[in-house]
């Protein structure tokens, strides 16, 4: 993308006046030079926000289940778009939804959803970049937890160190009385080199340096299940819809 262009997404994107020019783009008050960046803005136009995505129809064995990524699960919702894990009907097969971004080479940035969170106990609601299990850093609400609808689980995989949950590495969080992840809410992480900082609503919730990712990746947002008892729990008995406003993705360099 021109330098121009990106100026002007990244001023369309309301960032303040803090905005200085520089011959790389543009410098925010920290210091970050955001040089690229796409918007998904699904209350404006489906067609044209799905364009950003791949809808995921690959599927795999978990466990008791299959879980098939099913791309009738991905469709205009509430004006926006829906993501669904439908209603468990047997047959062993979970019917999930997972669009991933067209662009896979994403190294460092913020990524911005907001979003609602199903209320149907047995999913994870995912939101996250990806390379590899040991190259991802992700945001997944877990919709049997007693307190889901403010309980995020914030992760620079691996999670785990010698079979335990890796405290330096993934932190488990209940946000402040109040908070309601079942209505519109903007999910966001910041990762840059050598860390990686959570937020919600624009509140700083933790910044996790342990296993931040190096290698470009790409950004997935999911609603699934694979029945496991130890995370996702179900399958669900009923739909389990996340209703999505917009995605917004802006690329940097550090200085």
């Amino acid at each position: 993308m021109f330098i121009t262009a990106a100026l002007i997404a990244l001023t369309s994107l309301g960032l303040g006046s803090d905005a200085q020019s520089c011959p790389c783009g543009y410098r925010d008050s920290n210091g970050a030079v955001w040089r690229e960046s796409f918007v998904s803005d699904f209350t404006s136009s489906y067609t044209t926000a799905i364009n950003n995505w791949n809808v995921q129809t690959w599927g795999g064995q978990r466990g008791s289940y299959f879980m098939q990524n099913t791309a009738a699960n991905v469709y205009p919702y509430n004006s926006g778009v829906g993501l669904k894990t439908s209603a468990y009907t047997g047959g062993g097969t979970i019917k999930v939804a997972e669009i991933d971004s067209k662009k896979q080479n994403i190294l460092y940035g913020s990524f911005r959803i907001r979003a609602t969170v199903p209320s149907t106990p047995g999913v994870c609601f995912g939101f996250f970049t990806y390379q590899s299990d040991t190259q991802e850093a992700d945001i997944e609400i877990l919709t049997s937890d007693s307190e889901y609808y403010r309980t995020a689980h914030y992760t620079n995989q691996p999670g785990l160190l010698n079979g335990n949950t890796d405290p330096q590495a993934a932190k488990t969080l209940v946000l402040p009385a109040g908070t309601d992840f079942t209505a519109f809410g903007e999910h966001r992480f910041d990762w840059t080199p050598g860390t990686t900082k959570f937020y919600y609503n624009n509140a700083l919730q933790t910044t996790i340096a342990q296993n931040a990712p190096t290698q470009p990746s790409t950004l997935i947002l999911n609603v699934w299940s694979s029945g496991d008892p130890g995370w996702t729990k179900g399958p669900p008995t009923a739909d389990a819809v996340s209703t999505v406003q917009y995605i917004k993705v802006r690329k940097i360099t550090i200085l």
